[in-house]
């Protein structure tokens, strides 16, 4: 190998200049193993491989790792947390939006409310909505619920239909 392959090769090696490469090859015969360590020694050497540290710190030659936020691991859970608010809402909304209460009287339709309505009706006025469902449960107004999951909705129904029931015979008692 000659002198310019030579430092050629430890410029790579070290991370060193050209003329620190060539001199440290003069100054030690040509000898690659003695160069590298003069140089090291003179503290011209670049760390080859980059750096490793378990703190982190916000520098170009760091890589962020796929799902990581470059901003630090405080911003990373926030974001983490925020979406799953936002999940949670977006299953909240969709089962508040396709689930409804049907109201009817006497086998007519008299409304049908998604259950996002109902609740914004039972917490405008919780007294008042119990209140009215228990006095148009007197004068044959039936509740049922329709929606996606048919069986979670049979069970509700079944509970509704004892309680239509249950004012049915308060009803018939107080007729006689």
């Amino acid at each position: 190998m000659d002198l310019f392959e030579k430092v050629e090769k430890l410029v790579q090696k070290t991370g060193c200049s050209y003329e620190d490469a060539k001199l440290a090859l003069e100054l030690t015969d040509g000898d690659m193993l003695e160069a590298v360590i003069y140089l090291e020694r003179q503290g011209q050497t670049a760390p080859q491989g980059g750096t490793y540290s378990t703190r982190y710190e916000n520098q170009p030659q760091y890589v962020p790792i796929a799902g990581q936020n470059q901003r630090g691991p405080q911003q990373t859970d926030w974001e983490a947390g925020s979406s799953k608010f936002k999940n949670f809402c977006r299953k909240a909304w969709h089962v508040l939006s396709t689930n409804y209460l049907i109201v009817k009287r006497k086998g007519e339709l008299m409304a049908k409310l998604p259950f996002w309505a109902g609740l914004l009706i039972l917490f405008g006025s919780m007294t008042l909505a119990l209140i009215l469902v228990v006095v148009s449960l007197f004068f044959g107004f039936t509740y049922s619920f329709e929606g996606e999951k048919r069986d979670k909705m049979q069970e509700a129904n079944k509970v509704m239909d004892k309680i239509q029931r249950a004012a049915e015979s308060a009803r018939e008692e107080f007729r006689k």
